[in-house]
């Protein structure tokens, strides 16, 4: 195996739960650190930003599977949207993100997502890892947001709070995934594994060097994370009056996100897993307790980060939107056009972008969806460019979105 191939592998390990941190040079100052939400599982775009004086939404769907205009369960309406007799409402669960829409740090695109009209989960996911359109770009071996990375060596560029690595970072230099930093640095099994990589470290040989520099990395992470003086780990401490607390299990892993940044250790780019969204039955309560952990933990994030002055740009997106009309089940199945939400430096919110293709009949793709008016790598290169990071979309000529 070549040194830089193992570097990545290495960089690209998930550890075991409590492992934390990675350390570099210092992040450049003023430089964003870019921040992927993925939404799996197909999060219907229609119940979370809905059109609510649209009379083709009405009759499609119950109340309890739509943003109401009228009543004391009626959604905050939005300033600036699409088309503003239709009424753009989110849905009451996000009210906490109104007040960051309102005051321009929030953007919503919506009819967004994939040209390829997919409704596999699996499929679709891994076209958006990929940063590609077609079934025939799953040959892409990288993942867009690895690619748009600088190379750097065995220095932590990209962090995730999945188990497990995401293909989206895959191939990225110096990449660590660990779902939670309350129990500090650590390796998978314990001591016996440093001491195996300190054994393998010790061998004169290219492939003990690149173990020797993962695992000088490692240990100089857990030197990032703060300890009182027995050693314990100290806890998180959020800036102003950031409570990750309303966004559950999400704001635990956006808590994760930002003690990175604050830990100044150089990190670029995070990627956060949020799901299951797949609602194929008794959606109005799923949906409106997804929603609430989603505006909860986005809007400690976005204290937490402009509190501590920590500039970020965040992008969450789901692999497709869903369906019209809502099925037997009070539920919703797989659709196409979708919502986004972009928050952070240099976003000009408090207005909707994309082009909205409209709810009759004629106007949905197949008759039945939502259709896609603005493909999600225009959205993703637009964030990237804020970001001061370049992106790779494999197949794709189009221009980023304006979200500046």
């Amino acid at each position: 195996m070549k040194r830089r191939d193992f570097l990545k592998m290495a960089g690209g390990i998930a550890l075991a739960p409590g492992v934390s941190g990675w350390v570099s040079a210092a992040q450049p100052a003023g430089k964003p650190v870019f921040v992927m939400v993925f939404l799996r599982g197909g999060a219907d775009g229609l119940h979370l930003v809905g059109p609510a004086a649209d009379p083709h939404y009405i009759a499609a769907r119950p109340a309890e599977l739509r943003v109401l205009d009228s009543g004391d369960k009626a959604g905050p309406l939005l300033d600036n949207a699409l088309q503003p007799e239709l009424g753009f409402r989110l849905h009451p669960a996000l009210a906490p993100l109104l007040p960051l829409y309102q005051s321009g740090q929030l953007a919503i695109a919506h009819a967004i997502g994939l040209t390829n009209a997919t409704r596999s989960h699996f499929v679709a996911q891994d076209m958006m890892e990929r940063g590609v359109a077609s079934e025939k770009g799953l040959a892409e071996s990288s993942g867009w947001l690895a690619r748009a990375l600088p190379e750097a060596g065995a220095a932590i560029n990209a962090y995730s709070t999945s188990n497990n690595p995401v293909f989206g970072l895959k191939g990225a230099p110096g990449y660590l995934a660990a779902p939670d930093l309350t129990g500090g640095i650590g390796f998978p099994y314990g001591e016996p594994t440093r001491q195996l990589l300190a054994q393998w470290s010790s061998a004169g040989t290219p492939f003990g060097e690149a173990t020797r520099q993962a695992l000088t990395v490692i240990e100089q992470a857990g030197r990032a994370i703060a300890r009182d003086g027995n050693g314990k780990v100290l806890p998180y401490l959020p800036a102003g009056n950031a409570n990750y607390g309303a966004g559950g299990d999400f704001g635990k892993k956006l808590a994760a996100v930002a003690q990175m940044v604050r830990a100044d250790i150089g990190l670029q780019a995070a990627w956060v897993d949020f799901g299951i969204w797949d609602t194929h039955e008794n959606q109005g309560g799923r949906v409106a307790d997804l929603a609430a952990r989603l505006a909860g933990g986005l809007a400690a994030f976005h204290e937490d980060m402009s509190q501590a002055r920590r500039p970020v740009v965040l992008v969450a997106l789901s692999e497709f939107g869903r369906r019209l009309r809502a099925n037997k089940s009070n539920g919703t199945d797989h659709g196409h056009g979708g919502v986004a939400f972009m928050l952070g430096s240099g976003v000009r919110g408090g207005r909707m972008l994309g082009r909205w293709p409209g709810l009759a009949t004629p106007q949905l793709d197949e008759g039945v969806d939502l259709a896609v008016t603005t493909d999600y790598r225009a959205l993703l290169a637009g964030a990237l460019n804020l970001a001061g990071m370049r992106s790779q979309f494999p197949g794709w000529s189009g221009s980023p979105l304006l979200l500046g």
